[in-house]
């Protein structure tokens, strides 16, 4: 199976964003073109109206029909054209938008090499060195006692947490008995009872009956040993912590002697750097989004559309009783004048009736693309928050496969969901070192970019040794 890094993974998507994008812009120059075309065979139809009502209609009446026809002409053509350039100047701006994006995106696939070559070097200087100090004298004895203290620390700790567990269910009898509960809560016995003379008489008999002094003892002892053993815990816990810090501070003079500070210093600012190119990646996309938006209320299909407005607005008024009426005159009692005018009218609504067809069909087209390429930028996005940008991670689906699933999801075949379920599969998240704990102990933990950080837990490392949640470093130092 062929191999590819994780960066090249995701750049391969972003790159099919980008094509589907640009096929929308090339469907939207098509679909102003249509418009361009529909606005001229109106005006060439209403010429040929003019021409038949300049023949056949007086001249009171020929002003009348020409003055109503102009108007109605004048008024729909004037929103077409705003609409166009309002379509025209949007399609500039997300053009521009898109090569930002674009350019950020290629920006992030650099520096993101930066980076990775930058955490190659700082863990290879990290292997050799807990290599040579696997035979250092102070650093074998400093982490035997460390082993040692998380052995008892860990057993201590699961000793407590399964005591605190159970103490509900121990507590159940006591507390299922009313006449224990009772002398328990009024505190029978210490200093703290401030009941009568005559209740405490009572009560004795009633502790004497029921064999209250015992059972409270055995109570109190019952909370009390959870108590004592998460003081333990805690206190074995400190114990390791403190040799956890020692072992580090070997380790770290070990990483400083041969050379990790500048390693270190390369890793934080590549990742400064990563940092700075997702924040305008992000702000592009969100630019580029907008623009989506605004694009779409533009241009949208139907009645809402302006273009349709203004062309309705046309029609109609070429549809009046009047035209129609001249029309249909013209056309029952044919004069040489007329023929010219009755051709251009029926050859510019075969024509035209063709052009709106086209414009249905440009929309639809647009509409669709930009709902898949809407689906396979949320996938994306979901693989960015996986993880899956990390610089050293691997692919082992390969770009054959990677690019079938995109194809798929921009023709509407599948769902980005099986894009999730490609690179779920196939990304492997670079492979931890032998010791991914040598010189980071008792120091930060590493961010990671799938969130939290790289430690093997949230929590006290396990009896037998912490480990490393894989997650790539990204400086913060040993």
């Amino acid at each position: 199976m062929s191999m590819i890094s994780g960066r090249d993974a995701m750049m391969t998507v972003e790159q099919a964003i980008s094509r589907a994008r640009t096929d929308e812009g090339q469907y939207d120059v098509a679909l102003r073109a249509a418009m361009e075309q529909a606005a001229i065979l109106r005006r060439t139809e209403a010429e040929g109206f003019r021409s038949l009502a300049r023949i056949r209609l007086d001249a009171a009446i020929r002003e009348n029909v020409i003055g109503s026809l102009d108007a109605s002409e004048r008024a729909a053509l004037a929103m077409i054209d705003e609409h166009r350039r309002r379509l025209e100047a949007l399609a500039g701006q997300r053009d521009e938008a898109q090569r930002a994006l674009e350019q950020a995106e290629g920006e992030k696939h650099r520096v993101d090499q930066i980076l990775a070559e930058a955490l190659d070097r700082l863990e290879d200087l990290q292997q050799a060195t807990a290599e040579r100090m696997r035979s250092d004298k102070a650093w074998q004895s400093a982490k035997a006692r460390l082993d040692a203290a998380r052995e008892v620390a860990g057993k201590a700790e699961e000793k407590a947490a399964q005591t605190e567990a159970d103490l509900s269910a121990k507590r159940k009898p006591y507390e299922d008995d009313p006449l224990f509960m009772y002398l328990w809560r009024r505190r029978h016995g210490q200093s703290e009872d401030t009941s009568g003379s005559l209740v405490r008489s009572i009560d004795r008999w009633v502790a004497d009956l029921v064999g209250y002094r015992d059972a409270r003892a055995n109570f109190v002892m019952l909370q009390e040993i959870p108590l004592r053993l998460r003081e333990h815990a805690d206190g074995k816990r400190r114990e390791f912590e403190a040799v956890e810090q020692t072992v580090g501070q070997i380790e770290r003079a070990a990483l400083v002697a041969d050379g990790v500070e500048p390693l270190e210093a390369a890793v934080a600012a590549a990742q400064a750097e990563v940092e700075r190119a997702e924040a305008e990646v992000t702000a592009a996309t969100v630019r580029l989004a907008a623009l989506d938006a605004e694009r779409q209320a533009e241009g949208g299909v139907g009645d809402a559309a302006v273009f349709d407005k203004a062309t309705d607005m046309l029609a109609r008024a070429l549809a009046t009783q009047d035209l129609q009426d001249l029309l249909a005159s013209a056309k029952r009692t044919p004069q040489p004048a007329d023929d010219q005018a009755i051709g251009v009218i029926a050859e510019t609504r075969r024509r035209l009736q063709a052009v709106e067809n086209d414009l249905g069909r440009l929309r639809e087209a647009i509409r669709d693309m930009a709902e898949h390429r809407a689906e396979l930028e949320s996938a994306r996005d979901r693989a960015r928050r996986s993880g899956y940008g990390d610089p050293r991670g691997t692919f082992e689906g390969g770009a054959d496969l990677l690019g079938e699933v995109i194809g798929g999801i921009l023709t509407g075949a599948i769902r980005g969901a099986e894009l999730d379920r490609v690179l779920r599969g196939g990304f492997r998240f670079p492979r931890p070192q032998s010791d991914p704990d040598f010189g980071r102990r008792g120091r930060s933990p590493w961010p990671s970019p799938r969130g939290g950080t790289d430690r093997g837990d949230a929590g006290f490392p396990p009896s037998g040794g912490g480990g490393s949640g894989g997650g790539w470093r990204t400086g913060g130092g040993f």
